[in-house]
């Protein structure tokens, strides 16, 4: 390789862009230190999938499952990675706000994704290490597995839903700081929550504790803000998630079942024919005839809400 070559490989952008401004990448030791050098305003997010590492001068550990995410400051910045406990892998997101076209950003936000906010509430806290089990980690390791052979749809849609689960986790951390400011905050802070708790369902009462407020006091400022009761809106969501794994994923429909949260499939499957007008085999069928599922029959709040 000529020196113009590899002068020409080292400026290349890191990764595979899903979407416009969006960029996955698959990394090795040496690719870590690569992307912590990217552009002024990059968001970089990732997640350790094994081994582990140290990144200098940021002295961020970096252990199985975790995510780091900052805001780099510019590719002359001075980076160096030190391996722990083996070779080390993972998988990041690179997103640049600026370069997002109209139409992606319009597409993100209807999603929840916002990613000038996001660059902003990290670029705010310095960095930021999301703990293996939370939302974000399970997002980014399902993102890793899709690296490795799903399709190129199916992997947009772990992407957005590894940005989104960001977007949620900084939003909720902001008002966990200073506390929900109204009752419009705490209905919007147990809607995030929500989200992020699929598999294993929060109950009304620990989802009061976990925004600082009362059951009745959350039960009345979420029929305010989303126009249902709450335990409606978090079944629903739900039903909406297991269509989607019924619609992109392979796994049965017991796992689609425990996956949101329901250990018997019985249950799940009247529950999904009441809120989604078809049995989850229907829609599966559907889905692999026609590439989508059958038009879900949700309440136009519900629709909004979410």
């Amino acid at each position: 390789m000529t020196r113009q070559d590899k002068t020409a490989v080292e400026q290349a952008p890191l990764g595979t862009t899903l979407l416009p401004g969006v960029r996955l990448a698959e990394l090795g030791g040496t690719e870590l230190q690569a992307l912590l050098a990217e552009p002024a305003g990059t968001l970089v997010a990732v997640c350790c999938v094994r081994g582990q590492a140290v990144a200098l001068p940021h002295g961020s550990p970096l252990s199985c499952g975790e995510v780091l995410s900052l805001v780099a400051s510019g590719a002359g910045e001075k980076c160096r990675v030190r391996p722990q406990e083996g070779p080390f892998q993972g998988v990041a997101l690179l997103a640049s706000p600026d370069a997002v076209a109209p139409g992606a950003a319009a597409t993100l936000a209807g999603f929840d994704v916002d990613l000038a906010e996001l660059v902003d509430a990290t670029a705010h806290a310095g960095r930021a290490v999301d703990a293996a089990g939370t939302a974000v980690s399970q997002a980014f390791l399902d993102l890793a597995v899709g690296a490795r052979g799903e399709g190129v749809a199916a992997l947009k849609l772990r992407c957005v839903e590894a940005l989104r689960c960001l977007c949620e986790a900084r939003r909720q951390a902001a008002v966990l700081r200073r506390g929900p400011a109204s009752r419009a905050d705490i209905a919007r802070l147990a809607r995030s929550l929500m989200r992020q708790n699929v598999e294993s369902p929060l109950t009304i009462g620990e989802l009061a504790r976990r925004c600082q407020t009362s059951p009745t006091v959350l039960k009345e400022s979420f029929r305010a803000e989303y126009g249902m009761p709450v335990h409606e809106w978090y079944r629903r969501f739900r039903m909406l998630r297991a269509a989607e794994l019924l619609r992109v994923g392979s796994g049965s429909i017991s796992d689609v079942a425990r996956a949101v949260g329901y250990s018997n499939a019985s249950k799940f499957a009247q529950a999904f024919c009441a809120c989604m007008g078809a049995t989850p085999s229907a829609w599966r069928r559907a889905a692999l005839t026609s590439g989508a599922g059958p038009e879900p029959q949700l309440a136009p709040e519900l629709a909004e809400a979410v």
